[in-house]
């Protein structure tokens, strides 16, 4: 049964990451060819997302040149109004670039590891929400420590505050630390989400058809490149709605 506990231990891993290390293939032959076959397909994925992430960050960088085009061009138009609704339409479309990029930046999210602090992390993500004139909670004592890349997590977790005050107006931040893992809970006061709709949200372009999205807008990538994000630390993230009511994002992260 070992053989088999390391291929799935490697179909596991593959999840997360396409480009960890192949299996070894030592080992009786049928061990070792399907090795090497499981070695194969890793890497034609990793291909396929390699080539995907090129061509979504080639698209949305040429497209920001024409875009800026645009807005010369609306500037001469002397209709007020069409010229609001022209800029207006050019801000989405600036939005669903930027929102392109920084998705094909976090599938290939491979910055040097360190040790980060995360009380201090989770109050300077605080204190940056707060300068902006929303209101976030954080308790004074949070502490933990893990390894990872403290830019890709302050940036994942801007993404959760960002859209817990978009949609739920306030936001508490907890975290937890026992056991070998650091769990960071970023909790709203909003509706929440429908049962079948808490995983979907993390796919590329998903918009639900809940009120969430239709009175804020969005591209459906936010929680997609937080989700890559936090993979990229070697955790995970999932989504629940709060017994007391609001959504609740849960990391899930291996402490130092």
């Amino acid at each position: 049964t070992r053989p088999l506990s390391r291929m799935a231990e490697a179909a596991r891993a593959l999840g997360e990451d396409p480009t960890r290390a192949p299996m070894d293939t030592r080992g009786p032959t049928e061990v070792a060819q399907a090795a090497a076959a499981f070695n194969q397909m890793q890497q034609r994925v990793a291909e396929h997302v390699a080539e995907r992430t090129r061509i979504l960050a080639a698209i949305s960088h040429d497209l920001q040149t024409p875009i800026t085009r645009l807005r010369l061009r609306a500037e001469m138009v002397e209709d007020e109004g069409l010229r609001a609704r022209i800029q207006s339409d050019l801000d989405a479309m600036q939005g669903l670039v930027k929102e392109g990029l920084a998705y094909a930046r976090s599938l290939d999210e491979r910055s040097p590891a360190q040790v980060i602090e995360l009380g201090p992390l989770l109050q300077a993500v605080a204190e940056d929400a707060r300068d902006m004139g929303w209101t976030v909670r954080l308790p004074a004592d949070a502490q933990g420590r893990i390894v990872g890349n403290p830019a890709a997590l302050r940036r994942a977790l801007w993404n959760l505050v960002e859209n817990g005050v978009k949609f739920g107006g306030e936001v508490e931040l907890a975290l937890t630390c026992a056991g070998g893992r650091c769990e960071i809970r970023v909790r709203d006061h909003g509706p929440g989400l429908a049962e079948d709709e808490l995983e979907k949200v993390f796919e590329p372009f998903y918009r639900t058809e809940a009120s969430r999205n239709r009175e804020t807008g969005g591209t459906g990538l936010g929680l997609a490149i937080t989700r890559n994000l936090v993979h990229a630390q070697g955790g995970e993230i999932a989504l629940r709605n709060h017994p007391e009511g609001g959504l609740e994002a849960v990391l899930r992260l291996r402490a130092q």
